[in-house]
């Protein structure tokens, strides 16, 4: 989550939280009593729930991390006062009671005389989004350091596999949880911040319970509605259609009809799940990550796995974005669903200096042609490329060579100009010299037989040129990108 959204919060809950904490002193037998009564009185557990606009989230850091030091005092205010806490927020409200909020508001719960065990936030439309880890804090208004949330879930993709042991510590706190939205409480927990915006237009369902000092659990549930807003809707698309079969490199595209602003964005991304299966509805393991590509104007978002996808797999993406805040007059205009299958895993191989292409499938090579590749004034460019589309009748034109040539079963496999394609009038030197103008050059036949086998997402890695390929020069530039430079581009932490 966004440090500065989770630091925003603190500070948005300092400025608006008094806390009422004067003892009466003095030894007559009234005061006595009315300390009696005080103290009964405080004994009984209450729960608190308010609410933090997008505004007060986001207050300077440094107002918030104040609060991370318990007990402390500012030096603005007099010797003897105590920090505004957050365990002080909000109204009091009995167990059940169905509350309102506005778009882009957060929800604050907190209790008194008792301490937090574990919490959820579900929007009743779209249950299967994970439930929003959220801020908590101590009774003096610190920031307290989450519980091990470790993940349990096989089927989310994009999350690490946890070890065994730390697996089986996970599930055990998931049993004692509520439901499978809970997220536990760290010690000494008395208030809760969520760390995302409301959606317009929907109902949530809030549920906690905590502890009190005898022992006793005491369940809590509110429903919260939040109206409809004013927002204009932004839409959101795929390149990719439902049942689709692509290659083992196929990335998923969420393309945006505008640009998202980045304080939003983590909000759109912690909403959106791929689940993978194999062809028996077997869930399958797979990290990886969305990771936010440079607008174009639009704003991007990809997701790939670590590693190539598991062949002959099933993908399903839930993407519930209707709604959601993209910029601060703008919402996502519809929810998105797709699921599409990963067929065989076929790599193409091409050398610039053994001036070959091999393709193997599942394994096992199934082609081995002579090629030529970029000549020295027009290299092809080092790095794994992906199968973007096809035509079996294709007319190439360059303003830089001041060419148009048309050619036969053309793939491309860029948006630099690089493509594999039948060349005729270079098979004399395919498999002994680089004459191209960037494209992987086979025969015509040669040619055909590969087109008939290349489906959009199959991954061409070329090797033994003089360049290589930059990030910033496709659609599909994923795989340039190494690993940690992919997962630092997620808006999440």
């Amino acid at each position: 989550m966004s440090p500065k959204k989770i630091h925003g919060a603190v500070a948005a809950l300092s400025a608006i939280a008094l806390l009422t904490a004067c003892t009466p002193s003095g030894s007559d037998s009234d005061s006595t009593r009315d300390d009696a009564k005080t103290a009964e009185a405080a004994a009984e557990t209450v729960f608190r729930i308010g609410t933090i606009s997008e505004e007060e989230a986001a207050k300077s850091p440094a107002q918030g991390s104040s609060a991370k030091t318990s007990g402390s005092t500012s030096s603005a205010e007099p010797t003897g006062t105590k920090s505004p806490t957050p365990g002080q927020s909000g109204k009091v409200v009995e167990s059940g009671t169905e509350s309102t909020a506005e778009p882009g508001e957060r929800i604050s719960l907190s209790v008194e005389n008792a301490t937090l065990s574990d919490i959820s936030i579900t929007e009743s439309e779209h249950p299967r989004i994970t439930s929003d880890p959220g801020v908590f804090f101590d009774t003096a208004g610190a920031e307290l350091e989450a519980a091990d949330q470790s993940q349990t879930s096989s089927d989310e993709a994009g999350s690490a596999t946890p070890s065994e042991t730390a697996a089986t510590e996970a599930a055990a706190k998931k049993d004692s949880a509520k439901d499978e939205h809970s997220v536990m409480a760290p010690d000494d927990a008395a208030a809760w911040v969520s760390a995302y915006g409301l959606v317009a237009d929907s109902t949530y369902e809030l549920s906690a319970t905590a502890t009190s000092a005898d022992g006793q659990e005491h369940d809590f549930t509110s429903t919260v509605k939040v109206p409809a807003g004013d927002a204009s809707p932004m839409s959101v698309r795929t390149t990719l259609s439902d049942d689709q079969t692509v290659g083992v490199g196929a990335p998923i595209i969420l393309s945006f009809g505008s640009t998202v602003s980045k304080q939003y964005r983590d909000d759109v991304e912690r909403r959106l799940t791929v689940n993978v299966t194999d062809n028996e509805g077997k869930k399958r393991k797979v990290e990886g990550s969305w990771a936010w590509l440079p607008d174009d104007p639009q704003s991007r978002l990809h997701f790939r796995p670590k590693d190539f996808w598991p062949a002959h797999s099933k993908v399903s993406v839930d993407a519930p974005l209707k709604n959601v805040p993209t910029t601060t007059k703008t919402v996502g205009q519809n929810d998105l669903t797709l699921d599409f299958d990963i067929g065989r895993k076929q790599i193409v191989k091409a050398d610039a200096k053994s001036h070959r292409m091999t393709v193997t499938r599942d394994g096992k090579e199934v082609m081995d042609f002579p090629a030529s590749l970029g000549a020295a004034k027009s290299p092809s460019y080092n790095g794994t490329h992906v199968v973007m589309s096809k035509s079996a009748d294709y007319t190439m034109t360059s303003e830089q060579w001041d060419y148009e040539t048309d050619v036969r079963w053309a793939v491309r496999i860029h948006n630099n100009g690089e493509f594999i394609h039948a060349a005729p009038w270079s098979t004399g030197v395919q498999g002994s010299a680089n004459v191209s103008h960037g494209c992987i050059n086979l025969s015509t036949a040669r040619a055909k037989q590969y087109y008939d086998s290349a489906i959009f997402g199959d991954p061409v890695e070329i090797t033994g040129s003089n360049v290589s390929l930059s990030t910033a020069a496709s659609d599909i530039s994923d795989w340039v990108y190494d690993w940690d430079d992919w997962k630092k581009m997620s808006a999440l932490d």
